[in-house]
């Protein structure tokens, strides 16, 4: 699990679905969001990249930061 700076698109609320996401340095542009959820303490989305690689970002409002998690098949 790592932080990550993420740009979402406008709307009303934060966070809305993301576009693009920075890790490490290397910024990823989002292809498609496949999955999203909301619980009480945090906001998910499971999204592809246009090199079809999958990861789950996750908004922590208490703490105000993003996870970021690879997932492997």
């Amino acid at each position: 699990m790592s932080e990550v700076r993420v740009h979402c698109a406008g709307g009303d609320g934060y966070p809305q679905q993301p576009r693009v996401f920075e890790l490490l340095g290397v910024r990823y542009s989002v292809a498609q969001v496949l999955q999203e959820w909301r619980l009480p303490d945090s906001v998910g989305y499971r999204v592809s990249t246009a090199d079809g690689a999958q990861y789950e970002l996750v908004y922590r409002p208490a703490r105000e930061v993003w996870e970021v998690h690879a997932l492997v098949d």
